[in-house]
This record gives structure tokens, sequence and C-alpha cells, in this order.
């Protein structure tokens, strides 16, 4: 009897148990901005108000010899992004989730790439993506400096307030690749 009630339980605990990753990925939507509460992150002792961590993901799985599906997706993370509650207010948080609109941003140009690229095969398809998602990845990292640089951190809000701005001018303009899922053809 004990065995089998350990057994239940077992299978109970494993189908309740939520991998991590699920737990602390909030992926972009228009409709859905960052909280206070998705910065779960343990404080780090620097100069900062809060910290926003995020990435873009891809994956690329092959579909038949002819076809390939790639999703290209801008995530924060949850656990890996903080606050200093004494510091935060709706300015500070403004400027973050500036900074997750701004991976939406080059993730919807990763994805323009993507569609105006010819690919011959699959292995073809990979050697272009790792190449054009490292070119996107230190541009993006470029233009998140200049953001900082420029709105010195949320501290000049005539500028965050520019920027609030082009960073959604520049989405909307890319409204055409807002899809995270794309279904490439190769032509041999």
């Amino acid at each position: 009897m004990n065995l089998k009630l350990f057994f239940i339980l077992s299978i109970v605990f494993l189908l309740s148990f939520k991998p991590d990753n699920e737990k602390e990925i909030v992926s972009w939507k228009l409709e859905r901005p960052l909280t206070w509460d998705d910065f779960k992150g343990k404080p780090e002792r620097r100069f900062a108000a809060a910290s926003t961590s995020y990435d873009i993901l891809k994956a690329v799985n092959k579909g038949t010899t002819k076809t390939a599906t790639i999703k290209i997706e801008a995530v924060f993370f949850c656990q890996s992004s903080w606050k200093k509650k004494s510091w935060i207010n709706e300015q500070v948080l403004e400027h973050e989730q500036k900074h997750f609109d701004i991976v939406e941003l080059y993730a919807r140009k990763l994805r323009k790439k993507i569609k105006e690229t010819t690919f011959t095969s699959f292995e073809d398809l990979n050697l272009k993506i790792d190449a054009m998602y490292d070119v996107n990845d230190k541009e993006m990292d470029k233009y998140q400096d200049l953001y900082d640089e420029e709105t010195d951190g949320s501290m000049n809000g005539d500028k965050q307030r520019e920027w609030m701005a082009k960073i959604m001018k520049e989405i909307k303009a890319l409204d055409a690749y807002k899809e995270t899922t794309l279904q490439i053809s190769f032509t041999k």
C-alpha cells in the first residue's frame, strides 16, 4: 500500500512540476507590458534602480527536405531581472519596458532579414541565420546602450519621451514581421 501511495504522489508531483524556464520567461506582447512583479531577481549592489534581462530566442526546425520553420521571439527573464524597491517608480518601469520593446524591435528586424533572404537548404539556412543573429545582436546591444546614454537611464524625461515614441514608431513600421513563427521554403 505504501508503495502505491508513493507512486501516486510521485506522479502528481511530476505533473505539477513546471520547468524553471517556463516560470521565468515573459514573451513580448504589445497588450502585456511588464509590471514590477515580473522583476523577481535579487538586486545587485551596483548603482541602478532596476535591471532588465532579455534576449531574442531562435528555434529552427526542419520540416520537409524543402521547408523549415523558424521561431524568433523577444523574451524577458524574470529571475535575472531585478529592482530595488526603494528606487522604483513608473518612470523607471517605463524605461525598463522600452529596453524590452527594443528587443522586440530587433526581433522584427531579424525576422525581416530572414524573410528577405534566399536559402538553398537547411544547412544553408542554419549558417545564414547564425550569422544574421550575431550581427543583429550586436546592433541591438549598441541601440540599447545609445538608449541608456541619451535618456541618462530614464533621468532625462524629455529624451525618455522622445525615445518612447521613436521605439514604438519603429516597431509599428515593422508590423508585417510581428508573427514569431516563419515558414521558409528552400530554393533547391
